[in-house]
Order: structure tokens, then sequence, then C-alpha cells
């Protein structure tokens, strides 16, 4: 079960690539900001083909925002087309991302096996309930769990 560290290191390799990618990404679009990674919701507007937002990026300056996407009721050719959709999105920002990836690492770092079939970095006390002490231990499980749906993911890792 070692290669869980490293697993779930490359989980978050892929996590903050596909976040610097979205970055990038709105710095190539019309009115985009590059290295803006901070989305904002609001701007709500509404014409004949009903009521539209922005998402927005702010920079970090803040002395200009861009456009990523408008989404709306009227819109047509894809999108989200309901407000909530494009706050979840918002909220799940690569800024965001990057801040739960680094956190990630952390946790992971410090639950790390020492010695032969050892137990976590930390002497975590987390386990698996009316079982001992084992690596990997719960934290870390947790932590994979998020990912099940990722190739890769062991059925023995499941907490």
């Amino acid at each position: 079960m070692a290669d869980l560290v490293q697993w779930l290191t490359a989980q978050l390799d892929e996590d903050e690539r596909i976040a610097r990618a979205a970055i990038r990404a709105v710095g190539d679009v019309p009115g985009g900001v590059p290295g803006a990674a901070d989305w904002r919701f609001g701007n709500a507007f509404t014409d004949e083909g009903g009521t539209y937002w922005q998402i927005t990026t702010m920079p970090p300056d803040a002395d200009v925002f861009g456009v990523i996407e408008l989404i709306g009721s009227g819109m047509s050719g894809g999108g989200a087309h309901e407000p909530e959709i494009a706050r979840h999105a918002v909220e799940h920002d690569p800024a965001r991302v990057l801040r739960e990836v680094e956190m990630k690492r952390q946790v992971v770092e410090q639950h790390r096996p020492v010695g032969y079939g050892g137990v976590c970095l930390s002497l975590c006390h987390t386990r698996a309930p009316g079982q001992p002490q084992t690596w990997p231990c719960l934290t870390l499980r947790l932590l994979a769990s998020v990912y099940e749906d990722r190739p890769g993911y062991q059925e023995s890792w499941r907490p």
C-alpha cells in the first residue's frame, strides 16, 4: 500500500495542472486577464434573449477584470443555463483549487509511513473503528476516496 502516497500525489499534480491550465486559458480569451485565478459571479442583465450573468476574473492588482463566460437563461449553443451552475464553477475557481492542492500535499506529507509497516510520520491516531493504528491511516484513505473515480484507485484504500 506504500504506493498510495505516490498515487495520491499524482492526483494532486493533475488537479494543479487543470487549475493552472484554466488560469492560462482565461488569459487567452478576448477580454481575459492573464494569470487571473480568482473568479467572481455577478453582473446580471436582461435582454430579449433572457437573463445573463458573467463569470469574471480578478487579477492580482484588481484594476481590471475580464469576462470568462456569459451564462444565462436565453443562451443557445452551450454554457450554463442556471445561475447555480455558474456559482458552483466560481466557488471552485483555480485559486481555490490551488489552495486545496497545497493543503492536501501538506496532509499527505504528515501522513507518510515511518518504519517497516509503520505509522504516520505525524504519529496520528486516526484509524478505522475498532482497528489498531496501521498505515495507510484513515486520514489518507479518506483523502484518497475523493478520487475513487480515477484510474488506479484501489478498493483496499477505501475507508
